[in-house]
């Protein structure tokens, strides 16, 4: 199927669900002492997440749960080996990503890997550093490749805006940050599939992306380039992204904000930074949407 724009022009009445990217940025760590390592904290029977280092990578040989974000030492890279990190809540409910880079690191690679979350809905939604994602690069170049990161949510229907499967952002005025995302299956996430924010230059090609169809809670994305990002998404399948709340039709006899979904997504940039060729689009309320940021101010 081809994709289609749609342009929101300044004025337009229409709201777009995307992820906003301008959150307070991740607090640096302190060096990880004693060379590198990757924390998990675990409070129950359930396995923890104890990968072999060797030579630079990080390598499971067991799937594994974690209660809390696991950090990736600058440089490293996390092997799955085909096993599966299971995101679990504890007291509270978990917060932040499920897997990221260190706090300050600027190079991470995820290969291989299976990333889950089972976590209920009764926490509320959580803001800022406490936005639950799967994979994270902030301020990060590195690679995602070859993963299965399903089912980061929060319960089986929630609104909140958070839940990103993968996202790569940076603020952080380094420089701009390069990352490749390609042969990955992400669906049954919350909010967006694959984001790209900041000063990125993402490749996003060869993955399978399935959103939850159509729904009235929330308006997800395939995948969103927001904010300045700029790079390639070439050779996506791209599908089940639809809203069925609040449409134009429903504003004007009840006062409800509209909202709609994309299989891609670009927020408030300039489409020609973007290259596009041979994504299909099935199912999505939009194929490609554009968003300026004078619409939405509008």
């Amino acid at each position: 199927m081809k994709s289609h724009w749609v342009t929101i022009l300044s004025g337009a009445a229409l709201l777009v669900g995307c992820d906003r990217a301008r959150e307070r940025a991740m607090p640096t760590a302190p060096p990880l002492a004693g060379g590198p390592r990757m924390s998990a904290l675990d409070v129950s029977l359930d396995p923890p997440c104890v990968p072999a280092f060797v030579a630079g990578v990080w390598t499971l040989f067991a799937d594994c749960t974690t209660y809390t974000t696991i950090f990736i030492p600058d440089g490293n890279t996390l092997d799955g080996n085909g096993h599966t990190i299971t995101a679990l809540d504890p007291p509270g409910g978990f917060q932040g990503p499920v897997l990221r880079n260190a706090p300050g690191g600027t190079v991470a690679n995820v290969i291989n890997l299976g990333l889950t979350a089972s976590l209920a809905g009764t926490f509320g939604c959580m803001g800022g550093d406490n936005r639950l994602r799967g994979i994270l690069f902030d301020g990060a170049s590195g690679n995602v490749t070859n993963n299965a990161v399903i089912t980061i949510k929060r319960g089986l229907s929630s609104g909140c805006q958070e839940g990103n499967g993968i996202e790569i952002r940076n603020f952080d005025g380094t420089g701009t940050k390069t990352v490749l995302i390609e042969h990955n299956v992400v669906r049954d996430y919350q909010k967006n599939g694959i984001t790209a924010n900041g000063d990125v230059a993402a490749t996003i090609t060869s993955n399978m992306i399935q959103g939850a169809g159509r729904v009235d809670y929330i308006a997800q994305n395939g995948i969103q380039f927001g904010v300045g990002a700029t790079g390639q998404v070439s050779g996506n399948s791209i599908t089940d992204n639809f809203y069925t709340g609040c449409s134009h039709q429903d504003a004007a006899k009840t006062g409800c904000i509209p909202f709609v979904a994309a299989g891609l997504l670009l927020f408030d940039i300039d489409p020609n930074s973007i290259r596009r060729s041979s994504n299909t689009f099935i199912n999505d309320q939009f194929n490609v949407l554009l968003v300026t940021h004078q619409s939405l101010d509008s």
